[in-house]
């Protein structure tokens, strides 16, 4: 970290609701140009972690963005966050050219980044479309140009390939490496474990609000630990599928023992570097 400028810096991080805690006690660094998977099952806290980052909702301890104060500064530590929901809203009978011009007006951003940012997520050809008329993929796009339209150095993508086939996936995935390679930090909420040991640079694991793993992935592809053993969940997706994802970050077939459990659950016990060991078989 010490040669990358810190863009995100997160100390102690805690989020209640009641008498529950969404997030407790998170402490991470996270520098420039990364690409950073946040992972864990349903209600581990990863929205409510964006949440906090965006400073659009109250927290205890300390969250900064490129140096900005999320609790006291927010809306300025808005402007350097381009944010992509897991379902993003257009008006669908507006052009995808009139969308992010209206964007652009409200941001107070140049107009003239509509069309360049058609050009860079491949929607040149559909720029005169209607939303409404765009498939999942595309949309999907149309979004990630939206959240660019300030040209913020900081990109919070939660679930943005969730309802993309595999196909459609791949190519959003690769906008993000062209994105990672402009410099921009990005950090991507995701229950995909495909590719990721080809595009993400760290894992951030959450379990319950806490944090089980933040580890870079040649971290991960270098850890040996030969006494422990990872419980994973298939739970409908292919055995085959699922071991080729592991292979990509470093846990062979030989240390995974398949049961039939929530497939989310697999994803923080699978990376989380032994918090969901057993012993060895005899």
């Amino acid at each position: 970290m010490s040669d990358k400028t810190v863009m995100v810096s997160v100390k102690g991080l805690t989020k209640r609701y009641g008498k529950v805690r969404a997030l407790d006690g998170l402490t991470f660094t996270l520098g420039a140009g990364e690409i950073v998977a946040l992972l864990g099952p349903n209600g581990a806290g990863k929205t409510t972690t964006f949440k906090c980052l965006l400073g659009v909702t109250g927290f205890d301890g300390s969250v900064e963005v490129n140096g900005v104060s999320a609790a006291k500064r927010g809306k300025e530590v808005r402007r350097q966050i381009g944010y992509l929901p897991q379902t993003p809203a257009f008006d669908s009978g507006d052009t995808c050219e009139e969308v992010l011009q209206f964007l652009a007006d409200v941001k107070g951003s140049d107009p003239v980044r509509a069309g360049e940012l058609l050009q860079q997520v491949h929607l040149t050809e559909q720029r005169g479309v209607e939303a409404g008329r765009l498939s999942g993929g595309m949309r999907q796009r149309l979004a990630l140009a939206a959240a660019l339209l300030s040209d913020p150095p900081l990109l919070l993508l939660d679930e943005p390939t969730a309802n993309l086939d595999a196909e459609n996936r791949r190519e959003f995935l690769d906008l993000i490496v062209e994105l990672r390679n402009e410099g921009r930090t990005v950090i991507l909420s995701t229950h995909f474990v495909d590719r990721l040991g080809e595009i993400a640079d760290r894992v951030i694991v959450l379990q319950q609000g806490r944090l089980a793993l933040d580890a870079t992935m040649e971290e991960l592809r270098r850890a040996k630990q030969p006494g422990r053993w990872y419980t994973v969940n298939v739970n409908g997706t292919e055995p085959d599928v699922l071991l080729d994802a592991l292979k990509g970050i470093g846990i062979g077939a030989e240390r995974v023992t398949p049961v039939k459990t929530h497939f989310e659950d697999m994803l923080a016990a699978a990376l989380a570097a032994g918090s969901q060991e057993e012993e060895e078989p005899k």
